[in-house]
């Protein structure tokens, strides 16, 4: 027999998305397995016993977990959980209770095993109810903010974005687009349309820099030029200096050419400057 296709024709008519594709069984044990990693990863990791982690859920303190307060649960948790599957849910972890009153809850022993499935940790209190749990005599103030961090969500988060993914620590394969890893050539032919990193990207683009919006380039700023005209440039920005002080400036700024030319660029000359007044202020 043919393994079924993962979709089908009404997938694509309808548009389903790819996480609607599964069905029947296969959605029920997906989804369940869903929400027990949300869960456990959410919440049940800060708790040093189960106890805790049951009380947490536990709203009204009656040692039973209902649909409500699942369901309120989940949807701080940021966890869509439809009526169905939250039915689901409750049928599997469901008290076996002949008691009327709580055979629509959870109990604590079969949720807490829900939530930690593959690693048992030792329970360090034994089951109790609501009316049997310990009051601290502490007391404690509870801020607005405190009440509503759980129902902090970003936009990020609710549309699934990739932020929290660093792709720097993934290998790359192919041609990267800036073809920053070889040195430009010194003339460029017409039909060469490699991108060697001294160009703008889309980025650049979209947010240009100030230098940018004055027509100027990351060419000009590093295109070796004669005392004159650095000394022009820096006069017209309004850097106001002594000749003794731009010559002594330019004899510094001559050593970092390591062509010994007799010409300095304008971002090597500013970087002199810098590490000079940043000298004189530490100073």
């Amino acid at each position: 027999m043919l393994r079924p296709d993962e979709y089908g024709a009404g997938d694509l008519l309808h548009g389903r998305s790819p996480d609607a594709y599964l069905r029947g069984r296969d959605r029920e044990r997906g989804v369940l397995h869903a929400i027990r990693q949300h869960l456990k990863k959410a919440n049940y990791h800060n708790f040093n016993n189960l106890a805790q982690a049951f009380a947490h859920y536990d709203r009204n303190q009656d040692g039973f977990i209902d649909g409500e307060e699942l369901r309120n649960v989940c949807y701080q948790l940021n966890v869509p959980v439809e009526d169905e599957m939250l039915f689901l849910l409750m049928s599997y972890c469901c008290a076996e209770s002949t008691d009327k009153e709580h055979e629509a809850k959870i109990d604590y022993v079969k949720f807490a095993n829900f939530l930690n499935w593959k690693d048992k940790m030792p329970m360090s209190a034994d089951k109790k109810t609501g009316k049997e749990l310990p009051i601290p005599d502490t007391p404690t103030i509870q801020k607005q903010i405190d009440r509503a961090v759980t129902q902090h969500k970003t936009s990020s988060s609710v549309i699934g974005a990739l932020s929290a993914v660093d792709a720097s620590q993934y290998r790359k394969y192919g041609i990267p687009t800036v073809r920053s890893d070889i040195a430009p050539p010194k003339l460029r032919r017409v039909s060469d349309h490699v991108n060697y990193g001294d160009e703008s990207d889309a980025y650049g683009l979209v947010n240009p820099t100030m230098y940018s919006e004055k027509g100027i380039y990351e060419q000009d700023m590093f295109e070796a030029r004669p005392k004159t005209e650095i000394e022009s440039i820096f006069t017209n920005i309004g850097v106001n200096m002594t000749p003794e002080m731009f010559n002594e400036l330019w004899e510094l700024a001559k050593q970092r050419d390591p062509r010994g030319r007799n010409l300095v660029s304008v971002e090597t000359f500013r970087s002199v400057l810098d590490d000079v007044q940043a000298t004189s202020i530490t100073a």
